[in-house]
């Protein structure tokens, strides 16, 4: 199904999400979904030792992961031994904000987030299923797009924005898909503007991470060897950008 018909069907109600736990899913989830397939037979799908495909078409099995990879880990432990696995994971590059009144449902007109996301975003998550991001049945596939986060002006301050919930995720348009499996793959998550050589902090700025996010990054992408530390200057180590012929 066409990424556009995705969307306008899963907000317009016209597909049904098929199969086991559908009442908790998620427009975004259930857009993504569809998109990958649009056989409802395939979603949902039970497959031996108590496991749930999000999608399994016979031969994949594709699981939908729009938050965390923490608690993905133990199921693709399991399912990685018995199938090829693809985990598909949105990176939301613009966000336009529209706020709800909760008590007349009103809305404000959509907002767009000055940050704008990017695929070394992935990074924070990757790091959460490092030791499997070598098996040769694992394949990541990441989803650039542009989203409408709706939220319920329920919490307290600055007119019930602090504090409060988010009512729904809508995705608005497909912007761009990248396939990580072989190591080079990984290059494709260097932000732009590195110098040939460059500290931790350097590439935070860069990437705009910090913290625990900026050194799982770093992480990934030292495993996968698309970086290195060349050496260290006080306390800071130096990393450089591996060649493809090293």
């Amino acid at each position: 199904m066409d990424f556009n018909e995705a969307c306008a069907r899963v907000r317009d109600g016209s597909v049904r999400p098929g199969g086991i736990g559908i009442l908790q899913e998620k427009p975004l989830h259930a857009t993504l979904k569809w998109w990958l397939d649009g056989d409802p037979a395939h979603h949902e799908v039970s497959l031996p030792g108590g496991r749930v495909a999000d999608i399994y078409d016979g031969v994949t099995v594709t699981e939908i992961q729009t938050g965390g990879f923490s608690p993905l880990r133990p199921k693709l432990e399991t399912l990685l031994e018995q199938y090829p696995v693809t985990v598909v994971h949105p990176i939301l590059r613009r966000k336009y904000l529209t706020w709800i009144n909760p008590q007349t449902g009103e809305t404000t007109p959509p907002r767009r987030s000055p940050r704008v996301g990017s695929w070394v975003d992935a990074g924070k998550q990757l790091i959460y299923i490092l030791p499997l991001l070598g098996h040769p049945n694992l394949t990541i596939r990441l989803v650039l797009m542009d989203v409408e986060e709706q939220r319920l002006a329920d919490g307290w301050g600055n007119g019930g924005k602090r504090g409060s919930h988010r009512a729904v995720l809508l995705p608005l348009s497909l912007e761009g898909t990248l396939t990580l499996r072989a190591p080079e793959d990984y290059r494709a998550l260097l932000p732009a503007g590195l110098p040939p050589e460059f500290t931790a902090a350097e590439f935070g700025k860069a990437a705009r991470l910090q913290g625990r996010n900026l050194n799982g990054t770093l992480k990934v992408l030292l495993d996968r060897g698309v970086l290195r530390r060349s050496r260290k200057e006080g306390n800071a180590f130096i990393y450089r950008i591996m060649s493809n012929e090293e």
